[in-house]
C-alpha cells in the first residue's frame, strides 16, 4: 500500500512536521547520551544499552507524534491561518508606519557607528589597503578576487573586487576612519530596509510592506550586522533586488526580467560567497509551480534564462585571475560537512547539522559572541510565532508566490547550512541576507493572524500588533546598542585586544617612537591598520606641545622585565580586568 493511500494529501504536512520534530529530538537525545554508549559492544552493557535505545526511540516518537497531532488539530481548527488580510488602515497611515520604520531603522544603524562595536574587525581593517590600491578602472579586474583577511600568510577567505570597489568609494567619500570603514555596512542595512518593504508589497496584501519594514527596523540580528558585517550585509539588498525582478518575471512571464534577475544575482557573487545560495534559491523559485497553472516549459525557459545570465555575470571570477594567490572558494573548501565526516569517521556531524539548522531561527543559540547577543535565539517570541505561522501556511498552500518565496529560500538555505558542516552552527553572519526574508515572513504571519479577526476587532488587533512590534524593536535596539557592545563575548569575538593595543600605540606615538615587541606579532594586522589610518574616534590629530625627540615607548606582554631607564606608563587592559600589554617609556640621553 502506498504512502498516499495511507495518509491523505491534506494530512501529509502534519506527518512532515512530526517527522522533522522526531528527527531533531532524536538527534539531541543521541548527543546527550553520547553515541559511544549506544554503540558499546560490551555484553555487560547489554541491558543498559537496550534501555537507552528504548528511551531514545520513545522520546523521538513521542515528540514527533505530539507535534504531528497538534499540527493536525490546528490545521482543522478555525484559528489556522488561511488568508493574510490587509491592514485595516488608510494609505496615509500605512505610509506613516513605513516612514517611521525607515527613519528609526536608519537611526539605529548609524548612531554612534564609530563606537559601536567598540572593537575593530580584522577583515575590515586588512582590506583598507587593497581597496585603496584599486584605480577604479578595468585594470582592477585583471584578478577579480582578493584574499581575506588581506596580508596574512594563509588567508581563510576571499572577496570580490566589485565589493572592494564599493568599499574604496566609501573610504574616499567618507574618509579612512572607523565611521568610513563601517559606512558601507550601514548603508546596505538601510537599503535592505527599503528592499524588504518592496518585497512585502510584492508578496503580501496592503500593509505588508510597512510591516516588513517595521519588523526589520527593530530586528536585532539585522541591526548588529548593519554595523560591521562588511560584505555579508551588502549582499542583502542585492539579493532582494534579484528576487523582486524574478517575482515580477514569474507574474508577467517575462524572460527579459528573468535575465535581469540572473544578472543581478550573478553580480552578487562578486560580493560574498553566500550569493551562490541566493542564486540556487532563486533558481528553485523560477521552476516552482504556481497557482495559475503555468506550464512547465515556460518555467523551464525562465530558469534557463536566469541561469545563463547568472553564469555570465559570475564568469569573470573564474576567467580573470591574473596573479591570484587565494582561491575564490577558500572558505567553503577549508571547512565543510565532507571534511567533518572525514576526520570524525562518522556520519553524526550530518545529523547534527540538519537538526541545528532546522531549529536555528527559534531555539538554537549563536555560537559566536560577536555575531549576536550571547545566550539569545535569533527570534524573540513575537517574531518566532509570526514566522512559524507563515511557514505553516506556506507548507499547506505552497503554490502561492509568498509561499514559494519562503519555501525556496528555506529549502536551499537548509541544504547550504548542512553542507557547510556542523561546527559553528547556526552562523547568523553567513546567512545575513535572510534577515529581509525573515522580516517578510514575520509580516506575512502577522497578517495571517489578523485575518482570523472580523470587523472592529481586526483594527484593534492590528494596532496591538504594531504596538508590540514597536516595543520589540525598542528592546532589540537596547540590546544591540547597550548590552551587546559591553559583553565580554563581543570583545573576545572581535579580538578586542588587538584594537586596545593599536589604539594605545597610536596615543603614545604623539609623544615619541613606539615599538611593538616581537612577542605580540600575532596582532600586527589590526595594530598596523589602527596606527596607519588612525582608527580611533578619540584620536587627537593635533601634535602635543613640546618636542618628542629622544622619547621611546615599547609595547610588551604583561609582566615583561623593564630595561634600564624604562618606566611603566600604561597597563593596557579591558573592562574585565585582563591585561593585554604594558607600555614602557624612556627618554634617550
Amino acid at each position: 500500500m502506498s504512502f498516499s493511500a495511507i495518509v491523505p494529501r491534506r494530512d501529509r504536512i502534519a506527518v512532515l512536521v512530526g517527522g522533522a520534530v522526531a528527527f531533531t529530538v532524536g538527534e539531541q537525545v543521541v548527543e546527550g547520551i553520547r553515541p559511544a554508549l549506544l554503540l558499546d559492544p560490551d555484553p555487560a552493557w547489554a541491558i543498559p544499552r537496550f534501555l537507552l535505545w528504548i528511551a531514545l526511540l520513545s522520546a523521538a516518537s513521542a515528540a514527533g507524534a505530539l507535534a504531528a497531532g497538534l499540527f493536525f488539530l490546528w490545521r482543522r481548527s478555525e484559528w489556522f491561518p488561511l488568508i493574510p488580510t490587509a491592514l485595516p488602515f488608510r494609505r496615509k497611515t500605512l505610509a506613516l508606519v513605513a516612514g517611521g520604520a525607515l527613519l528609526a531603522g536608519t537611526a539605529l544603524r548609524f548612531v554612534a557607528l564609530d563606537r559601536i562595536p567598540p572593537s575593530l574587525w580584522v577583515d575590515d581593517v586588512s582590506l583598507i589597503a587593497p581597496a585603496l590600491a584599486l584605480k577604479g578602472d578595468l585594470s582592477d579586474l585583471a584578478d577579480t578576487v582578493r584574499a581575506a583577511p588581506y596580508g596574512v600568510p594563509q588567508p581563510y577567505g576571499s572577496v570580490g573586487v566589485l565589493y572592494l570597489e564599493l568599499y574604496r568609494l566609501a573610504l574616499v567619500l567618507v574618509g579612512e576612519t572607523v565611521f568610513g570603514i563601517r559606512f558601507l555596512s550601514a548603508v546596505a542595512g538601510v537599503l535592505s530596509l527599503v528592499t524588504a518593504m518592496f518585497l512585502g508589497r510584492a508578496l503580501l496584501p496592503r500593509g505588508g510592506g510597512a510591516l516588513a519594514a517595521l519588523v526589520l527596523a527593530g530586528l536585532r540580528w539585522h541591526v548588529l550586522m548593519s554595523r560591521w558585517a562588511w560584505n555579508a550585509i551588502v549582499l542583502a539588498p542585492i539579493a532582494d533586488l534579484a528576487a523582486l525582478l524574478l517575482l515580477r518575471a514569474r507574474r508577467r512571464g517575462s524572460l527579459l526580467l528573468g535575465a535581469a534577475s540572473g544578472l543581478v544575482a550573478g553580480l552578487a557573487t562578486h560580493i560574498y560567497l553566500a550569493a551562490w545560495i541566493v542564486g540556487a534559491a532563486l533558481l528553485a523559485l523560477a521552476v516552482w509551480p504556481d497557482e495559475r497553472g503555468s506550464s512547465g516549459v515556460s518555467r523551464l525557459r525562465l530558469a534557463l534564462t536566469f541561469t545563463a545570465t547568472f553564469a555570465l555575470a559570475a564568469a569573470p571570477l573564474f576567467l580573470l585571475k591574473e596573479g591570484r594567490t587565494s582561491p575564490y572558494f577558500a572558505r567553503a573548501s577549508d571547512h565543510n560537512l565532507w571534511r567533518e565526516v572525514g576526520y570524525m569517521h562518522s556520519p553524526l556531524p550530518a545529523f547534527a547539522a540538519v537538526a541545528d539548522s532546522l531549529t536555528a531561527p527559534w531555539f538554537a543559540i549563536e555560537p559566536y559572541g560577536h555575531h549576536d547577543l550571547p545566550g539569545t535565539t535569533r527570534l524573540n517570541v513575537l517574531l518566532g510565532v509570526a514566522v512559524a505561522v507563515a511557514f505553516a501556511r506556506s507548507l499547506v498552500r505552497p503554490l502561492e508566490p509568498f509561499s514559494a518565496y519562503l519555501l525556496a529560500n528555506a529549502a536551499v538555505a537548509l541544504a547550504a547550512s548542512v553542507a557547510g558542516g556542523h561546527a559553528g552552527l547556526p552562523n547568523s553572519y553567513r546567512f545575513t541576507y535572510l534577515t529581509t526574508a525573515t522580516a517578510v515572513a514575520a509580516a506575512g504571519g502577522i497578517l495571517c493572524i489578523l485575518g482570523r479577526f472580523v470587523g472592529p476587532p481586526r483594527r484593534l488587533a492590528a494596532l496591538v500588533a504594531i504596538g508590540l512590534l514597536s516595543v520589540s524593536g525598542a528592546l532589540a535596539a537596547r540590546d544591540a546598542l547597550l548590552r551587546w557592545p559591553a559583553r565580554r563575548e563581543t570583545f573576545d569575538g572581535f579580538h578586542g585586544a588587538d584594537t586596545l593595543l593599536g589604539r594605545s600605540m597610536l596615543r603614545w606615538e604623539r609623544y615619541g617612537d613606539v615599538v611593538l615587541a616581537a612577542d605580540l606579532e600575532n596582532t600586527r594586522i589590526t595594530l598596523e591598520g589602527v596606527r596607519r589610518y588612525r582608527l580611533d574616534p578619540d584620536y587627537l590629530r593635533e601634535a602635543p606641545r613640546g618636542s618628542s625627540r629622544g622619547r621611546e615607548f615599547r609595547v610588551v606582554p604583561p609582566g615583561s622585565t623593564p630595561r634600564e631607564g624604562d618606566r611603566l606608563v600604561e597597563r593596557i587592559g579591558d573592562a574585565w580586568g585582563r591585561e593585554w600589554g604594558w607600555v614602557y617609556g624612556r627618554t634617550e640621553r
